[in-house]
């Protein structure tokens, strides 16, 4: 691109459009800042059709993310229904210990100028620790449990503290954007603009290094679950995971109290209908029966206790018939809610 060539790029085209919207469409004012903030000007710069488009869906994808949390704390006040630290589901600890990390690393990037490293960072942040995993699991929670159950609660002060930190990371790329999600945030007390309340409040508390291994070994044991049924949906089947006492038996006991159990952390890890955890294998099993085995590598206290555990996952049809309302296999007659559902159903009734 040169301009004595005259083969440059009017930004208003890119914003507006040109003559020709089929041969120069509007991308708006996101999509130019995106590209400017991702582009690395130590080597050659590209613009065209195909880079704005992929631009346009990194945005689009954004955009989706903060409709998402946006949609889940519409009945969130958070000086009235904010879960405290410790009383939070493990998982949601986790995520808080995820969130932490990103924005000590995306303050870092800001500090450097080096923009295309924010966007990277947030855009793995979005699409891998958020959409791929979070939003996934908690889903139950969020349209199935009462609306003011702790564990619903628990999981919407995640999402508010997610929304916050997102929205404060991408202002000085997205500003309108920014400003347009934090005055649709429901903390009202707050002043008028995202501009005047400071940088990204993150916690030291959030971080938990023990609590890491449990989730990460219960994710690894997901993805050999994951992995039997590829592309199946993962509530018409029960798992059964099988651990000798171990460092990773504990952290799974840490998941799930009782042996079997459809509403445990572990459960909703594995978005499974039932989970057994036991620590050997049934006797009774079919003799066809696949057993998926699996490792893996506990790292505690800097490296001082480092232990490798070895588990076996096996996977059956669910036992139970469909709940017309949550979806899981884990109502005792077909057509009738589980006891899960019937006791939120029965609560609203009451209320």
């Amino acid at each position: 691109m040169s301009k004595s060539l005259g083969n440059v790029v009017d930004p208003d085209i890119v914003i507006n459009g040109g003559q020709d919207l089929n041969q120069d469409p509007p991308y708006g004012a996101d999509i130019l800042r995106w590209w400017v903030a991702e582009s690395n000007v130590f080597t050659e710069v590209l613009i065209g059709q195909n880079i704005l488009q992929a631009a346009k869906e990194d945005v689009f994808k954004l955009r989706n993310t903060l409709r998402f949390l946006l949609g889940n704390l519409y009945n969130f006040n958070p000086e009235i229904d904010r879960v405290t630290n410790e009383q939070m589901l493990l998982v949601d600890q986790y995520m808080l210990h995820l969130l932490q990390d990103y924005g000590i690393k995306v303050t870092e990037a800001y500090k450097e100028y080096d923009f295309g490293k924010v966007i990277r960072l947030l855009l793995a942040f979005i699409n891998r620790e958020l959409s791929n995993f979070y939003f996934s699991i908690i889903k139950d929670r969020l349209y199935c449990e009462d609306e003011k159950h702790h564990k619903r609660r628990s999981c919407q002060t995640v999402l508010d503290e997610a929304l916050d930190v997102i929205t404060r990371s991408v202002a000085p790329i997205l500003p309108h954007l920014a400003e347009e999600i934090f005055q649709h945030q429901s903390n009202t007390k707050e002043p008028l603009s995202v501009f005047h309340t400071g940088w990204i409040k993150t916690s030291s508390v959030w971080k938990k290094p023990g609590i890491v291994e449990a989730i990460e070994g219960a994710c690894a044991i997901r993805e050999s679950f994951l992995s039997s049924i590829p592309g199946k949906n993962t509530s018409e089947y029960d798992v059964t995971i099988i651990i000798e006492p171990s460092l990773l038996l504990e952290l799974m006991e840490q998941l799930q109290k009782d042996q079997v159990s459809s509403t445990s952390e572990l459960n909703e890890l594995m978005m499974a209908s039932h989970t057994t955890l036991l620590t050997s294998v049934p006797r009774d099993l079919p003799a066809n029966t696949d057993l998926i085995e699996g490792k893996f590598i506990i790292n505690l206290e800097g490296g001082d206790i480092i232990e490798e555990s070895r588990y076996v996952v096996i996977v059956q049809q669910a036992a139970k018939e469909k709940c017309p309302r949550c979806k899981k296999y884990t109502s005792d007659m077909a057509l009738n809610p589980c006891p899960r559902c019937l006791e939120v159903i029965a609560g609203k009734w009451t209320t």
